[in-house]
């Protein structure tokens, strides 16, 4: 069983924040892949500890303070290794993936040389491959480190893959596998495999009903239109009152001081909406005098 510390970059407040993009931010994206890589060691029978297990966390409100209790938390509990995740940024245009170990660790190289192949292959994102840095998360460590960039939260391509759930689970496996492939371990991606099959049939079921619903919303709209349109022909105005339209009320006096309306035996006029609008028509032309 290897001891593997997983240091998702960043902090939800304070001065280390992390880079954003397109409405996302960095510190939430490392956390969701983070938890995602976890819950796949552990599955596989490894010993897993993670520097923020929240998109909340925030381990220090100090860059320096935030820095030193990731690698101080990794060398105090004696991981076998450690993996920090991350999101680029640059100017918008720079693209891709890459992994860094810290310069002159022949094992830190080693295990980014297992992780940045998958990394490309599983994304499919363009690899700017392996590279040597001094980031104090990785220079300070007492066992192999990299540093994962998974991709470049602000641009755009990039970004569209970080947004999605299925793009952080792809940056999660291509690590998941790397850290495998570096300690000799055999995939157990099965159970993740029917997960994912379970999720993509759900949301399919999800939008084909989405689409039934809002066929039903449209039939519902036509039928409330068409039932306010019948209960408009249908209704009945017996009486010059509150209830008649005041557009139409000046001619119905004026016709029934005339004597051209008279009503039945009780006095109801009896008028609908079109007899309405064509007496007020026939009124506005002159038919029935001054």
């Amino acid at each position: 069983m290897a001891k593997i510390y997983i240091d998702p970059g960043h902090n939800a407040s304070g001065a280390d924040t992390g880079a954003v993009g397109y409405g996302l931010k960095e510190q939430n994206i490392t956390v969701q892949i983070g938890v995602i890589l976890r819950d796949m060691l552990v599955r596989s029978g490894q010993s897993v500890k993670m520097s923020r297990e929240s998109v909340t966390d925030t381990i220090s409100s100090s860059l320096s303070g935030s820095l030193s209790a990731r690698y101080g938390g990794a060398n105090s509990w004696g991981a076998d290794i450690f993996v920090s995740i991350h999101c680029n940024a640059a100017n918008t245009k720079a693209y891709g993936c890459e992994t860094y170990y810290y310069t002159g660790s022949t094992q830190g190289r080693a295990l980014a040389d297992e992780i940045q192949p998958h990394l490309a292959a599983e994304t499919g994102l363009y690899s700017r491959g392996v590279k040597s840095a001094s980031f104090a998360v990785i220079k300070h460590t007492d066992m192999p480190a990299v540093l994962v960039e998974t991709a470049f939260i602000d641009n755009y391509d990039d970004n569209k893959l970080l947004a999605s759930e299925t793009g952080r689970r792809a940056c999660a496996t291509a690590i998941y596998k790397g850290i495998c492939d570096y300690f000799g371990i055999e995939y157990n991606l099965e159970s993740e495999d029917i997960d994912m099959q379970r999720y993509e049939e759900l949301k399919s079921e999800n939008e084909r009903q989405n689409k039934v619903i809002d066929e039903i919303g449209k039939d519902i709209e036509k039928n409330t239109s068409d039932i306010a349109g019948l209960k408009a022909q249908m209704k009945r105005y017996d009486y010059v009152d509150d209830n008649m339209p005041a557009w139409a009320k000046p001619t119905i006096l004026k016709l029934i001081e005339k004597g051209y309306l008279k009503g039945d035996e009780n006095g109801r006029l009896n008028l609908t909406d079109d007899l309405l609008r064509l007496y007020v028509v026939n009124d506005r032309a002159g038919v029935y005098g001054d």
